[in-house]
């Protein structure tokens, strides 16, 4: 989401500089700049951040005019392995290739948020602004031996930054969607009358086998200190069966969430008797319930059913607290889509800065597009 109000088309004098550290940036010019209602805002990045992952190293590009912070603009840096975007039937060619497909990549953006953001001033036009923030990037790329950048997770609410960025020749290409449901039901029954038949009964079915085996029990948590043993096992345990994923998040990160999200990150933790078989990780902020991060414990998941029983657990949690969306993330599309969630476009803008790199990327898109990596979102 690109946070800007075009309420006038200057071209203030905009002096740039690159942070590494949120901590750089006071909270408040965060807020004045991204406004309140972004839930995966300052002290999201905060904890991402200092969590620290392999992956990626962080940055910031700040815009200031006459020593304001105008313009605040989150990236990530990474070496990128088109390999990885490639259909399984050229994976052996890529892994011969290696090193010829993997490159430094700058994408402006956060990599595990539901979509893009940039804090803008209303005063200062985004194009204007843009001309010259590229400048910056490209010159810190430089020195850094980034060989391309990206946007990245650009949904429909970035309409004119991804015109802009089409006429300054950036390359589209559809990414990963994320998931949402508009919650309208005033019950769970409610909620389940409007699925279609046949899943309405498959799911009852379930939710019925999983009470006559087991009496699961979800307990609310902000601090996890004494159980952070199980639940990161449980999370590495989905990493193991995720399809597709970029990064491993650390202890830290889980440890630190609620502390730096006050009143918006919470944990779900369901309890067989007295052992911890599941966990959802949850950011509520204003009228929306982002289901951000999960762990099964995959001796009993299918047993209980723990996915589904964690899904309609969230679904009345959001029902009896009056929210307005549920979003439970990307992958694992087709049981989401059967269970009421659509599909919320997204896309990447990436340019390299080479001529003839960027000529390939262009030719080899087909191929290469993220959202080949998942069948049903490839077809929805």
């Amino acid at each position: 989401m690109l946070y800007y109000s075009p309420m006038k088309e200057t071209l203030p004098d905009l002096s740039f500089s690159i942070v590494k550290k949120i901590r750089a940036i006071p909270a408040e010019d965060w807020d004045r700049l991204f406004g309140q209602d972004l839930v995966e805002s300052y002290g999201y990045l905060k904890t991402l951040e200092e969590g620290g992952t392999e992956e990626f190293s962080f940055g910031y590009l700040v815009g200031k005019e006459k020593n304001r912070s105008v313009l605040i603009l989150p990236f990530f840096v990474m070496d990128f392995s088109f390999a990885m975007l490639l259909p399984e039937y050229l994976h052996k060619a890529a892994a011969v290739l290696g090193r010829w497909l993997k490159i430094k990549l700058l994408f402006a953006g956060s990599p595990t948020t539901e979509g893009f953001s940039m804090g803008l001033s209303p005063e200062v036009d985004l194009e204007a602004a843009l001309d010259q923030a590229l400048e910056k990037l490209q010159e810190f790329s430089k020195r850094e031996k980034i060989l391309g950048m990206a946007f990245y997770n650009l949904s429909a609410k970035s309409l004119k930054l991804a015109e802009y960025l089409k006429r300054i020749k950036f390359i589209k290409m559809e990414t990963l969607p994320t998931t949402a449901i508009n919650i309208m039901a005033g019950s769970l029954e409610d909620y389940l009358r409007g699925l279609s038949r046949n899943t309405r009964k498959d799911l009852k079915k379930k939710l019925r086998r999983s009470g006559e085996i087991v009496q699961l029990k979800t307990e609310e948590r902000l601090d996890i200190t004494d159980i952070i043993d199980d639940i990161y096992k449980l999370y590495l345990n989905n990493v193991a069966e995720a399809d597709v994923h970029f990064e491993t998040l650390t202890r830290k990160f889980f440890l630190d969430i609620c502390k730096n999200m006050p009143g918006v990150a919470k944990y779900f933790i369901t309890y067989d008797k007295d052992k911890i078989v599941a966990f959802n990780l949850c950011l509520i902020k204003e009228g929306i319930f982002i289901d951000k991060f999960i762990g099964f414990d995959y001796t009993v998941a299918h047993k209980y059913h723990l996915y589904y029983t964690t899904f309609c657990h969230n679904i009345e949690w959001c029902i009896e607290h009056k929210l307005k969306a549920y979003q439970p993330g990307f992958s694992d599309y087709h049981p989401k889509i059967r269970l009421g969630a659509k599909l919320v476009a997204l896309d990447i803008y990436a340019r390299a800065f080479n001529p003839i790199l960027n000529f390939i990327i262009r030719m080899i898109k087909p191929l290469i597009e993220p959202k080949n990596m998942d069948p049903v979102s490839k077809t929805s």
